[in-house]
């Protein structure tokens, strides 16, 4: 989902660390699916702010006024070498999309509630790419073997999940104002 190479400010120095913590309020089922989609959202709108090297060798951060000044050729303390010319956003090249569907007797149910999840026999998470490429699946406990047919059903409802999801997550993420 992350290419690591953009997070790098001296090749095999320094790196930016990403760190994403998710805080569940309340749920009603599928929560990984939910959980997936808002981490897509929180990473499409983070920035990499810039930064610069001083000469001690420490990364520092560039404020707005100094990055301003820099770029209007300004006289700013030269000590400090730009790592990166200018905030940016990160570049997600593969975005993950999951679908959850329980199984039970002879039907499918794609994105149950938690009371639906509670009389499952079988739950299975599907996640695929913004290419269609299965990325994993999640198959806790149930009967140990589930129907390849049922399986390729619940891949099928996914792909078109995937589509439906990407078309709003593009919406949302243009529709982000930075500042």
């Amino acid at each position: 989902m992350i290419d690591l190479k953009e997070l790098s400010l001296l090749s095999g120095k320094a790196a930016w660390m990403a760190y994403l913590d998710i805080y569940c309020l309340d749920a009603d089922g599928a929560l990984f699916d939910a959980a997936l989609l808002s981490a897509i959202a929180a990473f499409s709108h983070l920035e990499i702010p810039v930064v610069s090297l001083n000469d001690d060798g420490k990364i520092v951060l560039i404020s707005e006024e100094q990055v301003t000044a820099m770029s209007e050729g300004e006289p700013v303390n030269k000590e400090k070498r730009k790592l990166n010319k200018e905030k940016r956003k990160l570049t997600l090249k593969s975005i993950p999309l999951s679908l959850t569907c329980i199984l039970h007797k002879n039907y499918i149910l794609a994105d149950p509630t938690l009371e639906e999840e509670s009389i499952m026999e079988t739950l299975i998470t599907i996640v695929l790419d913004s290419s269609s490429q299965l990325v994993s699946l999640y198959k806790p406990g149930g009967p140990v073997l589930a129907y390849t047919s049922a399986i390729q059903d619940c891949v099928a409802l996914t792909r078109q999940r995937v589509k439906q999801l990407q078309k709003i997550l593009d919406e949302v993420i243009s529709g982000m104002e930075v500042d």
